[in-house]
């Protein structure tokens, strides 16, 4: 919806200029389902209200709704347009989601003098109907009086955020590339080092293999040798009784006187 909403709002400025061009913003910054306005901040023709004294503050007024506070509203405030009620609760709403990206829980006492309210009643009422605009998600704990924030949506960038974002983002890709050239590093160094060790073993194994072989065919001359001199045995595997051998002098004749 904020989509079509701004896209419209493009569309129009087209063809609007001063006193359009202001009417236009007006209608943007009331509009209850639009929060980003940098696109029509850059639009030439709402670019060009800088130009002129009488439409300078409009302009201004469009860049705190984009990526402003209302503290900062009210600190310049002789040189801004007016807000109606509506204009100031979304506006305060749009502090709320600023305050809700610097820190997860924020402290009611935070919020009663970022937003200038004086009872904790009228802020619960701004915080709720922010998070039915979507602007922001969170729980109410009226116990210790603070606001925790799950969700919320972002702000436009200010000049020169976006350069220093683009920075911040190069410089975190090149570390990034940096660690996973260094983990492709290290995970070539471990399959080279797999790769050896599974070498090494199966040279192992190998030298392994040749010692029983060769312990193998020991063994079997070893008991060849033991049947070849062994005595006879039975079939029952008890040693053959040997035949006696007859003394020389048992069969010769004896000698009579």
């Amino acid at each position: 919806m904020e989509d079509t909403a701004l896209e419209q709002y493009l569309i129009l400025a087209n063809g609007a200029r001063g006193r359009a061009a202001v009417a236009l913003v007006q209608q943007a910054i009331s509009n209850p389902h639009l929060f980003h306005f940098g696109e029509l901040i850059d639009h030439e023709n709402i670019a060009a209200l800088d130009g002129s004294a009488e439409t300078k503050g409009w302009l201004d007024l469009l860049k705190i709704f984009a990526f402003g506070t209302y503290a900062e509203y009210k600190a310049n405030s002789a040189n801004l347009p007016p807000l109606d009620d509506a204009q100031a609760l979304k506006l305060k709403q749009l502090t709320v989601v600023s305050l809700a990206c610097d820190s997860k829980v924020i402290p009611y006492d935070v919020l009663l003098t970022a937003l200038e309210l004086k009872d904790t009643r009228t802020l619960e009422d701004c915080i709720i109907e922010g998070m039915y605009a979507g602007l922001f998600g969170g729980k109410l704990d009226q116990k210790t009086k603070e606001f925790h924030v799950t969700e919320t949506a972002g702000r436009d960038s200010k000049p020169g955020e976006l350069s220093e974002m683009i920075s911040v983002l190069k410089a975190w890709v090149e570390a990034a590339e940096d660690t996973s050239t260094k983990i492709s590093d290290k995970i070539a160094y471990a399959e080279k080092a797999q790769d050896l060790e599974g070498a090494r073993v199966k040279e192992l194994q190998g030298k392994v293999d040749e010692v029983k072989k060769n312990s193998a065919g020991d063994m079997d001359g070893v008991q060849g040798a033991g049947h070849g001199e062994g005595m006879d045995m039975d079939d029952v595997g008890r040693p053959k009784s040997r035949p006696k051998t007859r003394h020389p002098s048992a069969n010769a004749p004896s000698l009579r006187h």
